[in-house]
């Protein structure tokens, strides 16, 4: 017998042993996800888990993810209270494995969007929302986790106002480009801004705004010849949010920088420091912004190929070969109860320690047919 056959051997037992204890911790965590699940959403049936399951794992590889991730996913959405939770894990892997943000952030984001501005769960709009977003991120830089941040923060108060979510995404991504806010800090400048075009004179901001700011901040529009307001259909109306701040930037570059118009205008507000940075950002770079729009509306399949490139790299590789793995132990018992089938596995991880013990002593070819047997005998336990 040569001694190295049977080094190779054992290496290759203690292989199977690591990889046969990672799959029960894996499947242990699983169970642990499908029972959390269940009390998210007492409509679940046990057939429903399975078929959850079974998707997951075709699911997950798919985006490079580990099993528990991605029905972690599903968890975070079902807790959140999405209707369709398997849907939004989906948006929510792509998003994740593409952007590099965390499950927690990527579905309050896709929750957010959807209840703002009225998607009804539609896979396809979200899609056009994470495209649009992922190509301004990668476009002109940004920090997509900023940008996500933003927007689940900004969403309601832009929708309230009449913005759709291409606009809120333009503006939201203008002011993290031109100034030093963070994701939060431009989505609270992006809301005060808004809050003072509606001229909810009877509303008042986390801020302080109150009506005299609100008149002041009229005033101060007037003087640069903007209105906030027009005549629509025989009433007076306000004007749309983002009409009001392109006639304020075309107004605001016609003035001297040395004048006081500028300044009246950014004093009118009652904004903080940083606010009001914000807006001197916005106004003088509204040509930004609409190019933004534009990158936006040309995002379609951006997501798709960003999330293919995460897909690609070798922690992908490898979070779908533990996939495998895990699925492989799990068929391999075929035990449709979790609980039993992690208990199976336990007895095979005794019958690879047998075989790692014996591995010393017996030849290659006894060792393997040994472990034939095994493995069938572990197959048929219970």
């Amino acid at each position: 017998m040569n001694d190295n056959n049977t080094f190779s051997l054992d290496a290759v037992l203690s292989r199977i042993q690591s990889k046969a204890r990672q799959a029960a911790g894996e499947l242990k965590e699983v169970n642990r996800l499908l029972t959390e699940l269940q009390k998210a959403d007492h409509s679940l049936s046990g057939a429903d888990l399975e078929r959850i399951l079974n998707s997951a794992f075709d699911n997950a590889g798919k985006y490079g993810q580990t099993v528990t991730d991605y029905l972690s996913s599903i968890l975070e959405a079902a807790r959140m209270g999405s209707k369709n939770a398997e849907a939004f894990a989906g948006l929510s892997a792509a998003l994740q494995s593409a952007c590099g943000i965390s499950a927690d952030l990527a579905a309050k984001y896709l929750l957010a969007a959807d209840g703002a501005f009225a998607m009804n769960g539609s896979v396809g709009e979200l899609t056009r929302t994470l495209d649009g977003a992922c190509k301004l991120a990668d476009r002109h830089s940004l920090s997509m986790a900023e940008l996500t941040e933003g927007l689940a923060a900004v969403s309601t108060q832009a929708a309230a106002s009449g913005m759709d979510i291409r606009e809120t995404t333009a503006a939201l991504a203008t002011l993290l480009t031109t100034t030093r806010l963070n994701g939060t800090e431009a989505a609270n400048a992006l809301s005060g801004l808004l809050l003072s075009l509606r001229q909810a004179a009877e509303e008042t901001d986390r801020t302080g705004l109150n009506a005299n700011t609100f008149s002041g901040f009229e005033k101060a529009c007037r003087s640069l010849g903007v209105s906030l307001s027009e005549v629509r259909n025989g009433t007076l109306q306000l004007k749309e949010p983002m009409q009001i701040l392109k006639e304020l930037s075309e107004a605001y570059h016609a003035q001297d920088t040395s004048g006081t118009e500028r300044a009246a205008l950014l004093d009118a507000t009652g904004f903080g420091p940083f606010q009001t940075e914000a807006m001197d950002a916005f106004l003088k770079n509204y040509g930004l912004y609409e190019e933004m729009l534009q990158d936006y509306a040309d995002g379609t399949g951006t997501l798709s190929k960003e999330t293919a490139k995460a897909a690609s790299t070798w922690e992908s590789s490898l979070n779908r070969l533990s996939n495998t793995w895990t699925e492989t132990m799990g068929n391999l018992i075929s035990s449709k109860d979790m609980v039993s089938l992690i208990d199976h596995l336990n007895e095979l991880l005794t019958v690879l320690d047998k075989l790692a013990a014996a591995a010393g002593h017996l030849g290659s070819l006894n060792v393997l047919s040994f472990l034939g047997g095994g493995l069938l005998g572990a197959k048929n336990l219970g």
